[in-house]
C-alpha cells in the first residue's frame, strides 16, 4: 500500500488547494446557480399561470355579479321594494347557479 501523503507531497495537490480554495467554490456556486436555472424558470411558470388562472375567476365572478344585479333581475326587484335580506339572497342564490 502506498501512502496517500506521498502522493499529494508528489503531485502538490495540497498547495494548489490552499491557494485556489477561493477560486474553486466560486466556480461551485456559479455551477450550482447555472444549473437551478431552469428549476427557477419552471416555478416562476408555475406562479405566472396560477396568477392568471386567479385573475380569470376573478373577472368571471366580477361578470356573474354584474349579471346578477342587472336592472330586471330579481335581486334589484326585491331591493326595490326594501327587502336588503330577500335581496341578498336571491343574489346568492343567483352567483351559485351561473
Amino acid at each position: 500500500m502506498f501512502k496517500i501523503s506521498s502522493v499529494l507531497k508528489k503531485s502538490n495537490l495540497k498547495n494548489y488547494l490552499k491557494r485556489y480554495k477561493f477560486a474553486l467554490t466560486l466556480s461551485f456556486m456559479i455551477g450550482s446557480l447555472v444549473g437551478s436555472i431552469p428549476f427557477i424558470n419552471k416555478t416562476n411558470e408555475g406562479f405566472r399561470v396560477q396568477r392568471l388562472m386567479e385573475e380569470r375567476r376573478k373577472i368571471q365572478i366580477e361578470k356573474k355579479a354584474k349579471i346578477c344585479k342587472e336592472e330586471d333581475s330579481e335581486y334589484k326587484k326585491f331591493l326595490s321594494l326594501g327587502f336588503p335580506k330577500t335581496a341578498m339572497e336571491k343574489f346568492n342564490i343567483c352567483m351559485k347557479e351561473k
